[in-house]
């Protein structure tokens, strides 16, 4: 994906349906980290899973924005920008109340009997239904892409979606719906978190990878620009002889516009 400087962003483009979609997915994630809050501190499970369908829909919503902005070409600047800013703070977001609202409030305790399975789990798990090492390890990564976008605006390099990015985000996001489900399912969500993860360090690494092979090229591009520029002013200021030609016919034009020398 290419970043658009915000002087390239037309204001009518705030309110195209697409972007309308991006806001609704925005706002949802203030309602299920209340949902998710409640869940924790009054130990009640149904909460949690109310507010799983919240973020399912906002997940969904994503889809169909996203085929309407390519169906109807209403891809726009501030759209490009903030459908991925939204998919990123989905998934933190979700994983940070996930870890907190389980390890840090009796929900964990009080779902550690809801089945055979879940007593193993939770009891291993120590009630936490997302570890918080998943949490930080998204921040960081998500912070050395934030220090690299200075960079990249400056230096004018295009960042082009990888394959591997959509397929750890995707990862990812099964890896959050089945955590939702952790008592059940013996930590196979948290060996996808892990696989996501791992995915989403990969395509980090290839992102900055392409930044720097870019940035060179821009670089070395510039650099050949000055270098011909000087070579071309010290050739003129070397031969008076060439000097003295350019400047006799830059006057055999006359005031009319005339060139003399196509007379003679």
């Amino acid at each position: 994906m290419a970043y658009k400087g915000m002087a390239q962003i037309d204001k009518k483009e705030l309110w195209t349906i697409p972007n309308l979609i991006t806001y609704f997915r925005i706002l949802c994630i203030p309602a299920y980290i209340v949902l998710m809050s409640f869940a924790g501190v009054k130990a009640n499970p149904v909460l949690l899973y109310v507010a799983l369908g919240v973020f399912a829909v906002a997940a969904g919503s994503d889809l169909v924005d996203g085929w309407i902005a390519r169906r109807f070409n209403m891809t726009s600047g501030i759209g490009m920008a903030l459908d991925p800013l939204a998919d990123k703070l989905m998934h933190i977001s979700v994983l940070f109340c996930l870890s907190l609202c389980t390890g840090l409030t009796p929900l964990g305790e009080a779902t550690e009997g809801l089945s055979d399975l879940g007593v193993a789990t939770m009891t291993a798990s120590g009630g936490w239904y997302v570890h918080y090492a998943f949490v930080i390890l998204l921040l960081l990564k998500e912070a050395i892409m934030v220090c690299a976008a200075p960079l990249v605006m400056k230096k004018g390099a295009k960042v082009q979606a990888n394959w591997m990015g959509k397929v750890a985000s995707f990862t990812v996001s099964v890896g959050v719906i089945l955590a939702f489900f952790h008592p059940y399912v013996a930590f196979a969500d948290w060996g996808i978190l892990a696989w996501g993860v791992c995915m989403s360090y990969a395509a980090a690494i290839g992102y900055l990878i392409d930044i720097i092979r870019q940035i060179r090229k821009i670089n070395r591009g510039e650099m050949e620009k000055v270098t011909a520029e000087s070579a071309k002013t010290t050739d003129s200021s070397n031969n008076p002889l060439a000097e003295r030609e350019e400047k006799k016919a830059a006057y055999t034009v006359t005031e009319s516009g005339e060139d003399v020398s196509d007379k003679e």
